[in-house]
This record gives C-alpha cells, structure tokens and sequence, in this order.
C-alpha cells in the first residue's frame, strides 16, 4: 500500500505558527505572516484531528447532564506557542475573557 507523503493539516498549522508568533515578537508589521497562518487554519476538518460527531444523542436529560459543556483537546507546545482545540457541546459557550498579551486564532465548524 502506497504511503501518503502529504503535511498533515494540523502539522502545517504548528510550522506557520511558529513562524507567524516569532515574527509577532520582533515586529509590529505581521500581517502577512497573520494570513499565511490563517489559509491553513481554514482548512482544517474535524476529521484531520480525529474528531468524529456523536453517534447518538443521549436519551434523557441525565445522560447529557454528565458530559462536559467544552472540553479541551492539548495539540502541542513550544517556547513561542501553544495549540489546542476547544470542543463544545451545543449550546455551550465560553465566556468573553482577556489573555494580556496573547494572540489566537478561532474556528468553528
């Protein structure tokens, strides 16, 4: 069986931001590295990290009680950046809040 050579999604996310976050701290001008990290941000499918929807829905209000509202999927780290995915239940949010001198990137799907 031929092996498939291609980036995976998430690994192409992880250089561009290395890449991108580097810059932030020694330049004011980003905005190219900003998009050159946000095209792949766009693309990446719940499939690309092994998320999959639920089967099922549960069957009584208990049983959807016991899940957590979000739940917190740890990609990776390094000393210029750290990625993880946030997963929530529908109907769920989070609440507006500020990280001082952060940056970050959302998508939803």
């Amino acid at each position: 069986m031929p092996r498939d050579h291609k980036t995976p999604p998430i690994q192409k996310i992880a250089k561009q931001a290395c890449i991108t976050y580097r810059v932030l701290k020694s330049s004011a001008d980003v905005s190219d590295t900003q998009s050159e990290l946000i095209s792949p941000v766009t693309t990446v499918r719940p499939a690309d990290l092994k998320i999959a929807p639920r089967k099922s829905k549960p069957s009584s209000g208990a049983a959807r009680l016991q899940s957590p509202p979000v739940t917190y999927m740890y990609i990776c780290e390094t000393e210029v950046f750290s990625m993880g995915v946030f997963l929530l239940r529908p109907g769920a949010s989070i609440p507006l809040h500020d990280h001082p001198d952060m940056n970050g990137n959302l998508r939803s799907f």
